[in-house]
Order: structure tokens, then sequence, then C-alpha cells
């Protein structure tokens, strides 16, 4: 019995700074269930590089996504990375930290919409499912702001997980003190290692789900 799983979210669901083979997480990810299971997994990606949280709940809207939601066995979504950005860059230009908590708020606020929506979609289903919000690696450990402000923003993510069928998953400590391993060239985004890192810590926390 083959799975099906959706991949929702912003570039590190698309997989930028992998190299060109292999993929982001997700083909990574859909290729560790398929060895477990020793059956096929149809993977549906639905992300685009830069989106906002704001951004990927409007793909909520979208038929297409609605339909595939509805077939899932597993969803993935990452998000709040490019919300993180913009607020830095919007604190190291005036030093107003009230930037970085609405960003967070912002984020939190968005992923409970999403978890919504699903919970909506999936209304009167008795297939079993699962959600897994990835939370956020740092990629600028050395701003002590962006280290504070992310601790803080994984903790309220980690709070969704108190819905049904809702998991997070603790990319942040995969990443921790391997930033320079991890990240490409770019320093922003994941290489091929930290992809397989992210990939590896879902196929953990899924693993008694499968």
């Amino acid at each position: 019995m083959g799975r099906s799983y959706v991949a929702i979210g912003d570039s590190l669901t698309v997989g930028v700074g992998a190299r060109l083979f292999g993929g982001g997480f997700a083909e990574r990810y859909a290729a560790m269930v398929e060895k477990k299971l020793h059956s096929p997994v149809k993977l549906s990606v639905y992300a685009k590089s830069g989106l906002t949280t704001e951004e990927i709940l409007q793909r909520f809207k979208l038929s297409e996504v609605r339909r595939a939601i509805a077939q899932a066995d597993i969803i993935t979504i990452t998000g709040c990375g490019n919300d993180l950005v913009q607020a830095v860059q919007q604190y190291e230009e005036g030093g107003d930290e009230k930037k970085l908590l609405q960003a967070s708020m912002h984020c939190q606020a968005n992923f409970t919409k999403m978890v919504q929506e699903i919970a909506l979609i999936k209304r009167g289903q008795h297939q079993p499912y699962s959600v897994y919000l990835m939370n956020l690696y740092n990629p600028f450990p050395e701003i002590p702001i962006a280290e504070r402000w992310l601790q803080q923003y994984n903790q309220h993510l980690r709070l969704l997980a108190a819905n049904p069928h809702v998991e997070v998953v603790d990319v942040y400590r995969m990443f921790e003190g391997h930033e320079r391993e991890y990240l490409s060239i770019d320093q922003f985004h994941p290489n091929h290692k930290g992809y397989e890192a992210m990939a590896e810590a879902l196929f953990q926390q899924s693993a008694k789900q499968l």
C-alpha cells in the first residue's frame, strides 16, 4: 500500500542550496520511507523560494493543494525563515526588537491557521495522517538576538503539537553546532548534508507512525 506525501513551504521544501541531484529534504525523506515500507511514496511539492508564512497560507486556498491534502497520509510544512530574514534586516537597520517579536507572532498565527485548514480538509476522514511542522535552524549564529528570537519562536511552535495529528520536528537541534557543515555556500540554505539531516530528523520523528 503506497503512501501519499504532500510537502508545502518555502525554499527549504524546494531544496534550494542542494546539489542538482538528490533534492531537498522532502525527496530524501520520501526515499527513506519507500525503503522502510518497501512500497512507493507519491510526493507532491507545493513550494516556492522566498515565500513568507502569509504566502504559504494562501496556497491552502488552491483546489489542487486541498485535493492533495485530502488524500495525503503525510504532510510537511516549512516556513518563517523568510519572515525572520526580513525582521532581522529591519532590526539591523533600525534596532527595533519589536519587529522580531511581531514576525514571530505572525508566523505562529499563520502556522496555527495552516494546521486548522488541514483539520478542516481532513474532517470526517477515517484514514490516519500526520502533519510535521519543521522548526527553524539558526542561519545567523553570529547575531545574538536571532538566536534568542529563534529559541522563543521554536518554543511557541512546539505548542502546536498539542493538536491531534500534529508534530514538530526539531531541525534546530540537528543543526546546532553544525551550521558550517550543514549550510550551503550562501550561508543561509542547507547544503546536501543539511537536507540529509532534516530528512533524518523527520524520519526519526515519523518512524513510529509509518
